[in-house]
């Protein structure tokens, strides 16, 4: 059993928390039965659900996400992603009807993209826009449409944070594949990493980078509280920096090019966002 859940990789869902962060930011919830039921939906049910599942198709050898070396996964793990699916739309239920579509959809998307007789993970180009919407932009809409109204995504600045929380997921998504090509070739896989190669996958990721920060300039610059712009860029600055490093030591030098850097990646900007938004959400 302990195996089984580690296989849940529960702590992962700190790095997709600062989407639903920045959404708040926006809906600006009450602390009430609605927020508390979105939040365990997402962090503690699906998203770890999703994760339970993938395990269960990939059945790694090697390292993933959040574990150096991950358990061999057994039908309990199955059965278990399962009920937590299941308990997971009911819950949303609970919240409104357009919120529970938003689940059950999501729940479709990341079962697609690990079940073996489709496995969407396997085209790189679609496997990243599954990743892109559905961890993204899909998730901030949704957390809208369960705790504000539908005219709230009709706001620009509301829109374009929208489409930034996307491109941070798309900053880190090529990043965890990029030590697993071996592995991933040996699966009959081809990810995103693998087309980009090592090198490319350090621009793509940094291009994407940009590419958040820029939406998240122009969300803050059409609100006149451009301040909150520079102050994502003094927090992620640490995050810039280790990146900047990673990626030159990689081109001098493959090894640089593994979990442990990989991972050290992931969780100072979670931590980071995580840090930021909830700032914003406090002295707002």
């Amino acid at each position: 059993m302990y195996n089984t859940i580690k296989l849940l990789r529960f702590p992962f869902s700190f790095f997709l928390l600062p989407v639903s962060l920045f959404s708040f930011y926006y809906i600006n919830p009450e602390l009430n039965k609605n927020l508390l039921l979105v939040i365990i939906i997402w962090h503690v049910l699906v998203f770890p659900s999703s994760n339970g599942y993938n395990s269960y198709n990939d059945n790694d050898d090697g390292p993933i996400g959040g574990l150096e070396k991950p358990p061999k996964p057994t039908k309990l793990l199955l059965h278990l992603t399962k009920w937590m699916d299941l308990i997971a739309v009911l819950l949303s239920m609970f919240v409104n009807s357009k919120f529970s579509i938003f689940v059950l959809v999501y729940i479709l998307f990341s079962r697609l993209y690990s079940y073996r007789k489709i496995r969407l993970k396997q085209y790189p180009i679609i496997g990243f826009f599954v990743v892109f919407i559905f961890q993204g932009i899909w998730i901030f809409f949704a957390n809208i449409l369960a705790l504000s109204s539908y005219s709230l995504i009709e706001n620009q600045s509301v829109f374009l944070s929208a489409i930034a929380s996307s491109f941070f997921i798309a900053t880190v998504y090529p990043i965890t594949q990029i030590y697993q090509h071996s592995a991933d070739k040996a699966d009959g896989v081809k990810t995103l990493s693998m087309l980009l190669g090592k090198k490319g996958t350090f621009l793509f990721s940094g291009l994407m980078f940009v590419s958040a920060n820029t939406f998240v300039f122009l969300s803050f610059n059409n609100l006149h509280q451009i301040n909150n712009f520079w102050l994502y860029n003094v927090i992620m600055f640490p995050v810039s920096c280790f990146f900047i490093w990673w990626a030159i030591s990689s081109y001098k030098n493959e090894k640089y090019v593994n979990f442990k850097n990989t991972m050290i990646m992931l969780v100072l900007s979670a931590t980071l966002s995580n840090i930021y938004f909830t700032l914003l959400l406090i002295t707002k």
